[in-house]
């Protein structure tokens, strides 16, 4: 089963250092929209009316793919202050019901937000004219990258396969 795992672990690296790539896009695409926005603005009186909208789309965007990638490198916001004080075995179980906690949230998600992307799809947005499923599609995508992330991370924690304290636990021995 290990084999699998590290299988599924090398594409899903490959798959998050693309979407790595895309986070750095689209913060550059955001900001020269934001930037074109105050030019147009301030230096021509003639502000653009679309550029608000695409910004609040790549932000979205950014959110959801952005958190999925922080999970995979583990650099989400933890609260350290407990389990500095616990002893590794503790610190190891908790980490384990972290993991599986947070990957039933997002398969929990999931449906639910393939269903507002389903309903949202259908509209248009008011100053771009694209579907609303554009923005909407983020979530169903950031959300199923977490939980294979999650659920990846729980199976390393579980199993204590060589590796998991290295991937898991940087920075904090």
């Amino acid at each position: 089963m290990k084999t699998v795992i590290d299988q599924i672990n090398k594409i899903y690296d490959k798959f998050n250092k693309l979407n790595e790539w895309f986070i750095i896009f689209l913060m550059s695409a955001m900001c020269l929209d934001l930037l074109g926005q105050v030019i147009m603005r301030y230096v021509f009186q003639h502000p653009l009316t679309w550029s608000e909208e695409l910004a609040r789309y790549i932000f979205v965007w950014i959110a959801l793919l952005g958190s999925a990638w922080c999970g995979r490198n583990h650099i989400h916001v933890r609260m350290t202050a407990v389990t500095s004080l616990l002893p590794k075995p503790a610190v190891h179980v908790i980490q384990i019901l972290i993991s599986i906690i947070c990957a039933g949230t997002c398969f929990i998600l999931f449906p639910n937000a393939c269903k507002i992307f389903m309903s949202q799809s259908k509209l248009k947005a008011v100053t771009l004219g694209v579907s609303l499923g554009i923005e909407y599609i983020a979530a169903p995508i950031g959300i199923m990258m977490m939980a294979i992330q999650w659920t990846i991370d729980a199976l390393y924690a579980i199993f204590d396969w060589p590796g998991y304290q290295a991937r898991y636990m940087k920075g904090e021995d």
